[in-house]
């Protein structure tokens, strides 16, 4: 009910007594009228209703009061009367008087009842506030015992003789709840209440609110059975449609109940569970325990990584235990499936509702939870407080499925191990608890025996057992093979352990298809038995079964293939494995001793299925990965080595195999040439000697090669036309090749088979196919080429969607051409490159493969340079290197990929301290220059710059990648634009200075201009290197360390400029003062600006210039930007004018002078005009010789956006106007132009018969993309322009030629209309 809905009562006649409560009842009917208007009251009437729910419980909505609270006591009822007041204004004492004068009325009628303001609005200090908190003093206990007084007197008739002040206000209270809660409050008391956990609780609280509306309407009650009976009715209807899925995805953690079996099944060996927890029975960890607890309290994420053993799921499940009180601990069981993320986020977010704090456990990262990193970024966006996420993973786990963490805002990765330490302090608590076996006597004998692998589980399991797990585990399998199902019961262990060893899980489905033995039991019951006897894990909820543990997994395998080769169980696993699952499967059988050539060979039958073939790419990838990483294995502490002195890429490009052609001389041998360039540095020459030292990658003695080389022989006999899967065939066909250049599948199929199915092959397909078959049989090859020569030019220029392909004979080069729009003009080297990437391969028979961009010549900007990145010639070996880019990417992603730090955060870590010791050194720089400026000798200080000098180099030398930075088989990791370019920029330059920072103390005229330009580029490039860390800071909760970082670079790098200049300047004295270098460096910076400002006088004379408070560099570029106040850039005449009056600037200590102009509304144009000193210089000299032929040759002043930096040089803060939306959404004029221009130019090219289709699907769509540029100006351009161009198009479009000269008009039209239209507008 609102505030002042009460009449006036001047006038009003004394009311009439009622009798009874029921004729006070009948007399209060306004609430009923005013119904749709009380929200507030609406609201709060369903949020108690549900919030109150017990049977002896009813509410009267529309009673004596608002709402009538009646609560059913033993024999009586006690009745609460509850009225409702909403206000946007803040109310004083006065607004009360209305109130207590309804709630005396009642009161006088029977003492029994209480009575309840519930209101939302602004309390203003004073009495209001005071009875409000029932904090009455004897001033407000004054005033309101005056207030009922004169209710009293205007009542004389109702029965005050039962009155009592304190009796009265003891029956009152007051409640404040905000209507802007109560919506959310009602959803979160129907979850609590009734359980309500599905995407539907809206649908509850509607129905709650429907209720209440109809019996506000009755003014009726409402009861418990009610309330039930609503809820039971929309369950009802929603089981006829879906419920949330994600109810059996999670499990809630329950440490309430004990272990079952006294804590057997732990001590066996078999994953840690809430209940042995709860027991007490895993040895605690305190300080790793106390790890994990800080990083939950601090992080959103955090990850426990470590190899198997070492008791990640013990040390997560003990945290969540002693969190239990602060988070409710849940186990998410299954997350692959993108689209089932939102259940499982809605899940979690019901439970939040309910007031829950909630830590997510993720238990054994596999790829049933491979979705996780996408399910936090949605709960990252949808919760922002309230639940953590707690994941357990092993190392190669981590490196499949962890996803890009870049879009995690905080995670932290800490790495459980069992160190000499901790095994002591573990020996002591068991031998306190009496649980040593009697056998273990001392921890230094239990560690001898682990302390090569030094897993948790090992050492734990000979404390308690008195012997190794692998002397327990073959104990009990030499008990099972004597049991009736015991071959049926190893047959199982042999798979399911195996797979587990290759991160694979096998169906229950598929592992009973593929039984040999027969146990004579249910096959189900054998599953379980297994389950008891702490061999598997039955997961039921996604019907897989897996290993225990990977060490319990390995120890069963290696008992189990003691006698019998592990290759049969391999095969058997591989052809039960789900087809997702071969990359990874493969990448570890590297790990196994196999036979190699019978089992490829097996295996090669077993994958083989003729219509798909694509399985055979995946098994040789994951194969080549898995060997690479033995190779790295083999010779990590070498490839160590090499990244300790900044080489590891290098070194492991030029150790990788595929980095030669012999077929074409080529190689890679940069190492080589560094060496020839600079022969005096000993690091490229260390580096030289240890690529000797390390071992070659032999393919031939690897499983990859072996496994080609049966898939080649089962590939051989095949006819080409009898292929069903061609595209994987091609695939297949050059992997095989590329492992050995003598098994070419297609050295003998007929090309014209090939070209015959060539328009449903895709062009990858085909050029990989002629390129190996030029390889295996160049005669047959080239007597192909030489008889369809013209039909393949063709069709690769059609196919790489170019123009012209053409052949120079006399210098053995073929051309492509093609058609590049303006606005793509920055991906001509890549759009050139992947063309002749694919002439090549089809065509390998040429020296030199060029390519050239199509476009037309835009007039206005024929005084500017602009690169033509398109334009290419490149000979034959420049190109065919880049056939084993795949394979060399491969190799190297799978080197490089250890390492990458574990987290963002941990990436994020070591830069800023990086960033703080260059701001450290920088520091020390200035400390010695001080010193030697005031003719001190440098003593320890000179000792303390080498010292952190050293330091900044060794953490700087080597590879740090971003985690998931660029990983074999994954998607790469979201960076900021320009990350490596704007962070190399800086750090580079700054080092270079650091490395050349001598020359400034010797003063040498040579070697100080060098570290000079260094400083200038660091300087230049401090603040886009700060914007790219501030934007990875941005997601993490490391805001405010990256605000203090870039504080005190800047203040650094800043006053180390300073000192620089100052020095150089300046000769020892006695009287130096280092608080004197800024204010030198200030006036020394104003009397460059004065000289240019003096030299723009002549112009400031004619026009109205603010010249700038400081200028700014760009690289080793410096600008001096001017602001002129309504200045016509379009304007040739006002062009020439400034061109003259401004040749004095020739003269200035800066590169450019940069012009931007503002209006009247100190708006400035988005587009600044820049004048280089340099063309200063040679106007004036032409003026000078008279030679104004020479005018012709100058550059123009060009055109560049206005920036922050541009402004930032101001005192006076500039306005830029955003431009307009129509620019990047609508096409302009000039769009339309460039258009027909390609039509026209695409009916000049594609003249031949064979292009007739080509062409016309061409000009088709350029005819339908220009009248939907048509359509879309109608309403933007005057009539005539529209009819203008209509006219222009369709002349084109019936065979008039579009060329250079018509594009221009069009051109000069479109900006002589704009700048008409509008001056500040930019075209």
């Amino acid at each position: 009910m609102n505030v002042g809905k009460g009449t006036n009562k001047k006038g009003k006649k004394v009311a009439v007594p009622k009798a009874n409560i029921q004729e006070l009842k009948a007399s209060r009917d306004g609430g009923q009228i005013a119904l749709r208007g009380y929200s507030y009251q609406f609201l709060y009437s369903c949020y108690l209703i549900l919030s109150s729910s017990s049977p002896g419980i009813s509410f009267q909505l529309e009673g004596i009061e608002d709402i009538d609270y009646i609560k059913q006591k033993n024999d009586r009822s006690d009745v609460t009367h509850i009225q409702l007041k909403y206000s946007v204004n803040k109310q004083d004492a006065s607004f009360l008087p209305d109130v207590l004068k309804n709630f005396l009325e009642a009161y006088l009628l029977d003492q029994n009842r209480f009575f309840k303001l519930v209101y939302d609005f602004p309390v203003a200090k004073g009495n209001l506030s005071k009875i409000f908190a029932s904090d009455l003093d004897e001033k407000s206990r004054n005033y309101w015992t005056g207030v009922i007084s004169n209710i009293k007197q205007n009542t004389p008739s109702w029965n005050w003789s039962v009155y009592d002040f304190d009796e009265f206000i003891s029956h009152l209270s007051f409640e404040k709840i905000e209507k802007s809660i109560l919506a959310a409050e009602i959803e979160k008391a129907l979850i609590g209440t009734y359980e309500i956990n599905t995407d539907n609780v809206s649908l509850f609280a509607n129905s709650i609110k429907i209720l209440c509306f109809e019996k506000m309407e009755q003014r009726a009650y409402v009861t418990k059975a009610e309330l039930d009976s609503q809820i039971q009715s929309v369950k009802i209807d929603i089981s006829k449609g879906p419920q949330n899925p994600a109810h059996s995805w999670i499990r809630k953690l329950d440490y309430s109940k004990p272990s079952l079996d006294e804590g057997r099944s732990f001590y066996e060996g078999k994953k840690a569970t809430p209940a042995d927890i709860a027991s007490g029975f895993p040895i605690k960890r305190p300080s790793l325990e106390k790890d994990v607890i800080n990083s939950i309290c601090e992080n959103t994420v955090t990850v426990i990584k470590a190899s198997s053993g070492q008791g990640k799921t013990t040390l997560a499940l003990q945290a969540a235990y002693i969190l239990q009180n602060e988070y409710i601990p849940y186990q998410l069981l299954w997350c692959d499936e993108i689209k089932e993320i939102g259940n499982i986020a809605q899940y979690f977010k019901a439970r939040i509702q309910l007031g829950e704090k909630i830590l997510i456990l993720i238990d054994n990262l596999d790829n049933h939870l491979s979705k996780w990193n996408y399910l936090v970024q949605l709960l990252q966006s949808e919760l922002h407080c309230h639940y953590k996420l707690l994941i357990t993973s092993r190392e190669i786990d981590w490196y499949n499925y962890s996803g890009d963490l870049s879009n995690i805002q905080s995670l932290k990765v800490i790495k459980p191990a069992l160190e000499e330490k901790e095994a002591i302090e573990i020996f002591n608590l068991f031998r306190e608890a009496k649980q040593l076996h009697p056998s273990i006597t001392s921890w230094q004998r239990a560690w001898n025996k682990i302390a090569e692998r030094q897993l948790l589980i090992e050492y734990v399991y000979l404390l308690t057992h008195g012997e190794m797990l692998s002397e327990r585990i073959a104990s009990q399998i030499s008990e099972i093979g004597q049991s009736s199902s015991g071959k049926a019961k190893c047959e199982i262990l042999r798979k399911v352990c195996f797979a587990d060893l290759c991160g694979v899980s096998l169906s229950a489905v598929n592992l009973y298809a593929s039984r040999s033995e027969d146990s004579g039991s249910d096959f189900g019951e054998l599953l379980k038995s297994m389950e008891s006897e702490f061999l598997v894990h039955v997961n039921e909820e996604s019907r897989y079964i897996e290993g225990l543990h990977p060490i319990r997994s390995k120890h069963v395998v290696e008992r189990l293939h003691e006698y019998l080769p592990i290759d049969d169980t391999a095969i058997s696993v591989m052809k039960m494995a789900d087809k997702a699952d071969l990359p990874i499967l493969f990448s570890h059988l590297p790990e196994f001793t196999l036979n190699k050539e019978t089992f490829f060979c097996d295996a090669v039958e077993s994958l083989w299925d003729e219509k798909d073939l694509s399985n055979f790419t995946s098994a040789i990838q994951g194969l080549f990965s898995g060997n690479v990483m033995q190779y790295f294995l083999s010779n990590r502490a070498a490839f160590d080595d090499a990244d300790a002195h900044g080489g590891l890429f290098l070194l492991s490009t030029e150790m990788c195999p595929f980095a030669v052609f012999e077929d074409f001389g080529v190689s890679m041998d940069t190492l080589d040439k560094m060496r020839e360039t600079f022969p005096d540095n000993m690091n490229i020459e260390y580096l030289c000697r240890l690529r000797e030292r390390i071992p070659a990658c032999h393919l031939q003695d690897t499983y990859v090669y072996v496994f080609c080389g049966c898939l080649y022989r089962k590939l051989r006999p095949l006819r080409f036309d009898g292929i069903k899967d061609i595209t994987a065939y091609a695939s297949i066909s050059e992997w095989i090749y590329n492992i050995n250049p003598e098994w070419n599948v297609s050295a003998g199929f007929s090309l014209d088979d090939l070209w015959s199915k060539s328009k449903k092959l895709t062009l990858e397909c085909i050029s990989t196919l002629m390129y190996l078959s030029y390889c295996g049989n160049r005669e047959k090859y080239m007597e192909f080429v030489e008889r369809n020569l013209k039909s393949i030019l063709t069709y690769l220029k059609q196919r790489t969607r170019s123009h012209r392909v053409f052949i120079d004979s006399e210098k053995n080069a073929i051309h492509v051409e093609y058609i590049l729009r303006l606005r793509n003009i920055k991906t001509g080297n890549e759009q050139s490159v992947s063309r002749l990437k694919f002439l090549c391969k089809t065509l390998p028979i040429f020296d030199l493969y060029c390519a050239d961009a199509l476009k037309p010549t835009v007039n206005l900007l024929s005084a500017y340079p602009v690169p033509d990145d398109a334009h290419k010639v490149m000979p034959i070996r420049n190109i065919v290197i880049m056939f084993h880019q795949n394979l060399t990417s491969l190799w190297n992603k799978t080197i490089m990929s250890n390492y990458e730090f574990d987290t963002v955060t941990a990436w994020l870590d070591y830069w800023f301290g990086v960033r703080e010791k260059i701001c450290l050194l920088a520091d020390k720089c200035c400390a010695c220059m001080d010193k030697l400026l005031g003719g001190k000798p440098l003593g320890g200080l000179a000792r303390e710059v080498d010292q952190l000098h050293e330091e900044l180099i060794r953490m700087t030398t080597g590879e740090k990648r971003y985690p998931k930075e660029d990983r074999p088989f994954e998607k790469k990791a979201v960076l900021p634009e320009g990350l490596e370019r704007k962070k190399g920029e800086y750090f580079q330059s700054i080092q270079n200075f650091f490395n050349q920072f001598a020359g400034i103390l010797t003063r040498d005229e040579q070697k100080r201009r060098l570290p000079m330009s260094n400083l200038r580029a660091a300087q230049s490039a401090l603040v886009s290197m700060q914007d790219c860390f501030a934007e990875v800071a941005a997601d993490f909760d490391v805001q405010e360390r990256q605000r203090v970082r870039c504080a005190m670079e800047e203040r650094s790098i800043k006053r180390l400029t300073m000192c620089c200049s100052y020095y150089l300047e300046h000769m020892p004295s006695k009287y130096f003062d280092k608080y004197q270098i800024k204010d030198w460096y200030d006036r020394h910076c104003r009397e460059e600006r004065r000289i240019a400002e003096e030299a723009l006088s002549e112009l400031a004379s004619k026009y109205s210039l603010h010249f700038p408070d400081q200028i700014y560099t760009i690289g080793l570029l410096r600008y001096y930007p001017i602001v002129v106040d309504d200045f016509d850039m379009t304007s040739e005449s006002e062009m020439i004018k400034w061109l003259l009056g401004s040749i004095a600037f020739a003269d200035a200590p800066f590169d450019y002078l940069v012009i931007l102009s503002a209006n009247e509304f100190e708006e400035i144009n988005a587009m600044a005009l820049q004048a280089p000193r340099r063309m200063l210089a040679d106007v004036r000299k032409t003026i000078a010789s008279e030679d104004y032929a020479l005018l012709e040759k100058q550059m123009a002043p060009y055109p560049v956006d206005v920036t922050a930096q541009m402004l930032g040089c101001f005192e006076k803060k500039y306005v830029l106007p955003k431009r307009a939306s129509i620019e990047a959404e609508e096409p302009s004029i000039g769009d339309i132009a460039e258009e027909l221009w390609i039509y026209s130019k695409s009916v000049e090219l594609l003249t031949e018969p064979e292009d007739a289709d080509y062409l016309a699907a061409e000009t088709q769509g350029l005819q339908t993309n220009i009248s939907e540029m048509l359509r879309l100006l109608q309403d933007k351009l005057p009539s005539k322009d529209v009819n203008w161009l209509t006219e222009i198009c369709n002349s084109v479009f019936s065979g008039k030629s579009f060329d250079d000269t018509m594009f221009n008009n069009v051109l000069a039209h479109y900006v002589q209309m704009k700048t008409g239209q509008k001056r500040m507008l930019v075209v």
